[in-house]
């Protein structure tokens, strides 16, 4: 069985609410680029996409090393009480916005009640193979990455038994050694034709930023000198630029190898550098984390209607003050549903008592 050792315990993680807002912020304006002649600014929008792969990390960060205290304090880790804790997080405001998006907007086309049960069967990134189906639903796209998410944890609980049955090296070893096949895997995809989207919503086509995330709660990169992260962290995100975009089939093949460096280094700084978690335990940064979830499902939504509210008040539409007239809207609905549906589910959440556990249970309640 490992060592205590093994685990960040005594680790502050509360500068990880940050560090989601700015995870959402990135897929934010990724969804809304700029002006063509703002190349510069569109090429680094382009690869907003990345702030995905950090909300990746950061859940089988935060939920493996939930996993390791539960076993620490108990003996044991309730898998049970994990899968409800889970839905009671993602489960209600899932399915509740496109049904609501499909009565307010009708459907777009006759894929969407497929698309709809997709989502609350939790396969919704599967029929978003096709572009035409998840488009099906007005403003609900990026609700793939929900049940992408579900599926890392069915998996989650089963690494975690591994990792107390054989260590931590044994399952890293294990762990970086599917990445050759994932890689194979997606040379393949590329190499029959077959739409980079695919690739892009299968967990086990492009696990980087999972493994990432298990193998910093695992402590494996706790003794890296922080000029080596900081040069992976730099050199991953020129690479994520310069590389050939995710959409096309080299890209579709390379580009989740830095975008899991990128997500790892940084969460590995936001834990380890004073200064970057003080900068993220900022109380706005802080608080917008909180509501990130809201933010991230009604993003796309609230930037129409933010216009819209600029078109009433008779506003002159520029890029920019549309971009903060819809995160105002987006973050004005995040609050409310955190406050009226969110926060009351987040209360029937089976509740840890020992204290080393509470910091990132409030931290992960929103992951």
């Amino acid at each position: 069985m490992p060592s205590s050792r093994s685990s960040l315990d005594g680790l502050r993680t509360d500068q990880l609410d940050g560090l989601r807002f700015l995870a959402f912020a990135m897929v934010f304006f990724s969804h809304f680029s700029a002006p063509a002649e703002y190349s510069s600014v569109v090429m680094v929008q382009r690869q907003g996409w990345v702030g995905v792969e950090i909300f990746f990390a950061l859940s089988s960060f935060l939920l493996f090393r939930l996993f390791e205290q539960e076993r620490t304090r108990t003996g044991r880790i309730s898998i049970s009480q994990f899968f409800v804790r889970r839905l009671l997080r993602i489960y209600p405001l899932m399915v509740l916005f496109p049904l609501a998006m499909l009565l307010a907007y009708g459907p777009q086309n006759p894929a969407a009640y497929g698309w709809l049960l997709g989502l609350v069967s939790f396969v919704g990134n599967y029929i978003a193979w096709f572009p035409d189906n998840w488009s099906s639903i007005q403003y609900t796209a990026q609700l793939w990455s929900l049940p992408y998410e579900f599926q890392i944890y069915l998996l989650l609980p089963l690494l975690f038994l591994l990792y107390l049955s054989v260590g931590r090296h044994a399952l890293a070893t294990g762990l970086l050694c599917l990445l050759p096949l994932c890689l194979l895997g997606r040379v393949a995809f590329a190499l029959s034709g077959v739409s980079t989207q695919a690739v892009y919503m299968t967990p086990l086509l492009r696990p980087e930023s999972t493994i990432v995330g298990i193998l910093v709660a695992m402590g494996l990169t706790r003794r890296l000198l922080l000029p080596l992260v900081a040069a992976v962290f730099l050199s991953s995100g020129i690479g994520l630029i310069f590389l050939p975009y995710i959409h096309t089939p080299v890209g579709s093949v390379l580009v989740y190898i830095p975008a899991g460096l990128f997500a790892g280094s940084l969460l590995h700084m936001a834990l380890h550098v004073q200064n970057v978690a003080r900068l993220l335990r900022w109380p706005p940064l802080s608080y917008l984390g909180t509501i990130s979830f809201g933010l991230y499902v009604f993003h796309t939504w609230s930037f129409d209607q933010g216009k819209a509210l600029m078109q009433m008040a008779h506003i002159p539409e520029s890029y920019a003050i549309s971009c903060l007239a819809g995160l105002a809207h987006c973050i004005l609905a995040a609050s409310l549903s955190y406050r009226i549906l969110e926060q009351p589910l987040l209360r029937l959440k089976p509740r840890r008592s020992h204290p080393e556990s509470v910091q990132d249970d409030a931290v992960a309640a929103n992951a």
